[in-house]
């Protein structure tokens, strides 16, 4: 079993569905639908969505585990 396409799409799959999300918050650095000088930084910063992509990617990785039934088996 490969699951390297899995694994890739599951990480892209958090990011997008987090820009997806906050698209009116990544748009521009300031101005959003909360008001116009708001700033934007702690949507846009990478740390973020990279975050989102991880979360999928290891919820993925755990789903992987148990089709392959691989979990708790090391002892």
């Amino acid at each position: 079993m490969n699951i390297d396409t899995d694994l890739q799409f599951a990480f892209t799959e958090g990011v997008r569905d987090y820009m997806h999300a906050k698209a009116e918050y990544v748009k521009t650095q300031i101005g959003n639908p909360e008001g116009s000088e708001i700033p934007n930084k702690k949507y846009y910063d990478p740390r973020k969505w990279v975050r989102e992509g991880e979360i999928t990617f290891k919820n993925r990785l755990k789903q992987s585990f148990e089709d392959l039934n691989n979990v708790n088996t090391l002892a």
